[in-house]
């Protein structure tokens, strides 16, 4: 019974030896294990980091486009406006206006209220499309006639009604007659 409960010091530090190793293994797999899960944290932290980053973006270019284009609609009845004061200035019978100084003063007011609006649309990036003697674009005119002309074909030889862009993007399309070869 004696020898039972004694153990012999080289098996017991056997034994020592061998749960040594195997906590040594459990503590090995365990670092195992927490590294792989911080990879795996980390990757995804990256990723959304990145999504974060992309949805700032976007968000920032969608306000960019909102307040660029934010007065599109605005701008595509003031244009109407715009083209009566033109045309009102275009077609005054100048030799009358001369003869009489208050008609003079009205008809420079009309022309200074122009001025104002083009440059008021010029400081929102807006541009008046104007294409007579241009070659046709169907990113910009629309052809309602073919006019025969001596120009080349496809060059704008008559402006209906002028077009309008705010930035890059197309308010109005100008309304053209094109020119075709004679017969």
């Amino acid at each position: 019974m004696q020898e039972n409960q004694d153990q012999n010091p080289v098996d017991h530090k056997v034994d020592n030896q061998v749960e040594n190793q195997q906590v040594q293994d459990d503590v090995a797999q365990k670092i195992a294990e927490l590294e792989q899960k911080a990879t795996d944290l980390n990757d995804k932290l990256l990723r959304t980091l990145a999504e974060l980053d992309n949805v700032r973006r976007r968000a920032r270019e969608d306000m960019e486009k909102a307040s660029k284009y934010a007065i599109s609609g605005f701008v595509g009845e003031l244009v109407l406006v715009v083209e009566n004061f033109l045309m009102a200035s275009e077609n005054a019978p100048r030799s009358e206006i001369e003869k009489v100084p208050a008609i003079k003063n009205y008809a420079d007011a009309i022309v200074m209220t122009e001025k104002e609006l083009l440059k008021i649309l010029e400081k929102n990036q807006v541009k008046r499309i104007y294409p007579l003697n241009q070659p046709f674009d169907h990113n910009f005119h629309e052809a309602i006639a073919q006019i025969e002309s001596d120009l080349a074909e496809g060059t704008v030889v008559q402006v209906i009604q002028s077009g309008y862009t705010i930035s890059d993007r197309l308010i109005r399309p100008a309304l053209v007659g094109v020119a075709k070869a004679k017969n």
